[in-house]
């Protein structure tokens, strides 16, 4: 479809043929992109379909449009990427959310590990706001799922509902993860992905992980940041399984 204005819209905002935009969508439609009525732009609301919208109203406090067609949309991954993703300092959670998503990441969880060294704030709409607009950026039909913060050893307990886990591990007894990647010959439906902070996963940590069943995995000799490493994890499982060619 090309470059677009492209925005995220409740499926609530959609009544009929008629698209209702938020009164943050319509500053930045009126003000900042200095569209008009009769302008056309793409919307997305989470059902999978892309909508051609022209816009009938457009004022800074309240703009409305009219759905003229509609296609099925694209930018979604095969496999469906859930990324554990350890708390980690400042600005680096919403940098791990917006380049998860542009790569491909479905679901992302934050969770509470021994080394963590933040607090336990909520951030969920500032969260919220980053993967909306990283998947207006990048084209997906879809915004990820963003789950509540969880303990550790809590998290654990979700394995079970996944193809395969990886845990990413600079101990001697992690294998590199082409090897794992390379030894299946289906690829999976649902990959989970654990990353612990900047200090790493506690031994206990990586135990109880593999006692779930996940796989103990690094990425060669140098030692990524806690920020970075899902993302190229995911990359890589997408790259080999997925549609990142």
């Amino acid at each position: 479809m090309g470059a677009q204005v492209r925005f995220f819209v409740p499926s609530e905002f959609i009544r009929g043929s008629r698209v209702m935009f938020s009164p943050e969508q319509s500053r930045q439609i009126a003000r900042v992109l200095r569209l008009e009525a009769g302008a056309s732009v793409f919307v997305f609301d989470n059902s999978g379909w892309v909508y051609t919208v022209r816009l009938e109203r457009v004022t800074p406090r309240e703009t409305w449009g009219t759905i003229v067609g509609r296609e099925e949309g694209r930018g979604e991954p095969p496999v469906h990427i859930t990324l554990y993703q350890a708390l980690v300092k400042g600005e680096r959670m919403d940098w791990v959310l917006q380049k998860g998503t542009e790569v491909g990441i479905s679901r992302f969880v934050p969770v509470v590990t021994e080394r963590a060294v933040v607090r336990r704030r909520e951030k969920r709409a500032r969260w919220t706001r980053i993967l909306i607009e990283a998947a207006e950026q990048c084209g997906r039909p879809r915004v990820p799922s963003l789950a509540e913060i969880q303990d550790f050893f809590s998290a654990l307990n979700e394995l079970s509902g996944y193809d395969v886990a990886f845990l990413a591990h600079t101990g001697e007894r992690a294998v590199p993860l082409r090897d794992v990647v390379a030894s299946y010959r289906e690829p999976p439906s649902r990959v989970a992905i654990l990353v612990g902070p900047e200090g790493g996963f506690t031994e206990e940590e990586v135990s109880a992980a593999r006692e779930r069943g996940a796989m103990i995995v690094h990425l060669g000799p140098r030692v990524l940041r806690a920020e970075t490493a899902g993302v190229v994890i995911a990359a890589l499982v997408l790259h080999h399984w997925g549609d990142l060619g």
